[in-house]
């Protein structure tokens, strides 16, 4: 199959991409899936049918957004994209879970800062601090107000070799296009960057296909 293309958060690291969710450090190029359970009975060939294992990614930017309310620092937390190939398995309206896996596009937005209304971040928040007794922390500086960050950023990008753009550039230039993305994830790029809405219910993309190892 083809590969496919999704978003993601990454956090910056020391000049590199280290996933937001397990102790991964991602190399420029391809990266290989390894199967990081901890219960002992790891899956031979990622991403397992039965397990979460697989590089990660959601077809939906506003999606990709909402992952950064969580307990890492949303100023260390980069959004970009990667292309997945190999075995793939599809979720549906959610995302997919890959075998290999490169980043091909970072965006210096900082959409979880400004993008969800005020009632959907009351309401993380409220979700936060309910589930694990600490105050969620509070909407940050936009990039282009954060030098710190932007080097960052940009240092990355280097070491990566992939394009740093603002989301609603990469989709009006044709950029996000000619990287593989949908018009349906185009569109929403666009309403995102643009400090739009951005949902959509249903998901943006249907999946590609069929899924080479199955839905997990």
């Amino acid at each position: 199959m083809e590969p496919v293309l999704g978003f993601r958060i990454w956090r910056l690291e020391m000049g590199r991409l280290r996933s937001w969710a397990v102790d991964y450090r991602w190399e420029p190029g391809e990266n290989r899936a390894q199967c990081l359970t901890l219960n002992g009975h790891a899956c031979a060939a990622p991403p397992g049918r039965r397990c979460q294992c697989g590089f990660w990614a959601v077809w939906s930017p506003r999606r990709c957004v909402s992952r950064v309310y969580t307990g890492t620092d949303p100023r260390s937390c980069v959004m970009g994209l990667i292309a997945g190939w190999g075995t793939v398995a599809l979720h549906h309206h959610e995302g997919f879970r890959a075998e290999l896996a490169a980043p091909v596009c970072l965006f210096v937005d900082r959409p979880w800062t400004v993008s969800e209304p005020s009632a959907v971040r009351r309401w993380v928040s409220g979700w936060w601090s309910r589930t694990t007794g600490r105050p969620a922390r509070p909407p940050q500086r936009e990039v282009d107000d954060d030098p710190e960050i932007r080097e960052g950023l940009l240092e990355v990008a280097a070491r990566y070799s992939i394009p740093l753009v603002p989301i609603e550039a990469a989709a009006s230039v044709g950029l996000l296009a000619e990287l593989g993305a949908s018009p349906a994830q185009i569109d929403e790029a666009i309403r995102l960057g643009s400090g739009g809405d951005g949902d959509q219910s249903q998901g943006t993309r249907q999946p590609p296909g069929s899924a080479a190892g199955g839905p997990a």
